[in-house]
């Protein structure tokens, strides 16, 4: 990915991707990154298998997995353990986990947090799944006001289109084809959950963000 080093703590980054490839690419050099900057990651996958290859592309961009881990540098968890426990979503209890990760950085030594999760544990629809869109929402004020920044990424192939209108609304960082961007279809958190999303409206906005 292009211009990883432009991610700076504050942004709440929305990527849109069409392959488990290249959702991992941008999600190891995002981290990457951050870990080199002396930050914390974390990063939650769907399944152990998906952290296991997640740490291979790791270690193709020169992170020293085992030992990012034994140091507490990265952090790790699948969907079950961290946006679906106890079988659900539940809004406060993530801004609770994020809040308490963010604090227990700092303490450890870390400059900040770095977070990434993928999105696709919503295509399950469990319950508390329609809360996501005022979460998303809330963690514009988190991080805009924290040491730490946040990743969500969203498979365009298998998601529905007015959840990915709801996601460019919420997010004011946008990676699309691997290429950070502004995005200016970004909307305050305080507006950004009121609005219908239109399905139709998508793809001309990804058009807008590819062609500036």
């Amino acid at each position: 990915m292009n211009r990883a080093n432009a991610f700076r703590q504050g942004e709440h980054i929305c990527v849109v991707y069409y392959t488990a490839d290249e959702q991992r690419a941008v999600a190891a050099e995002y981290l990457a990154d951050g870990l080199r900057r002396g930050e914390r990651a974390y990063y939650v996958a769907d399944t152990r298998a998906a952290l296991d290859r997640f740490h291979a592309a790791l270690t193709a961009l020169g992170i020293d997995v085992e030992e990012a881990l034994r140091t507490t540098a990265l952090l790790e968890a699948t969907h079950a353990e961290a946006h679906l426990g106890d079988g659900r979503f539940d809004s406060e209890r993530m801004l609770r986990l994020l809040n308490e990760g963010i604090e227990a950085a700092l303490n450890a030594g870390f400059v900040g947090l770095r977070t990434c999760g993928d999105m696709s544990w919503l295509l399950s629809e469990p319950p508390g799944a329609e809360q996501v869109v005022e979460y998303e929402a809330l963690l514009n004020q988190l991080f805009s006001s924290t040491r730490a920044c946040g990743m969500c990424q969203y498979d365009v192939s298998r998601l529905p289109l007015e959840l990915l209108d709801h996601a460019l609304a919420m997010h004011s960082t946008v990676v699309i084809d691997q290429e950070h961007k502004r995005n200016r279809f970004y909307r305050p958190s305080s507006i950004a959950s009121s609005p219908a999303a239109r399905a139709e409206d998508f793809a001309w906005k990804l058009r807008e963000l590819r062609q500036g």
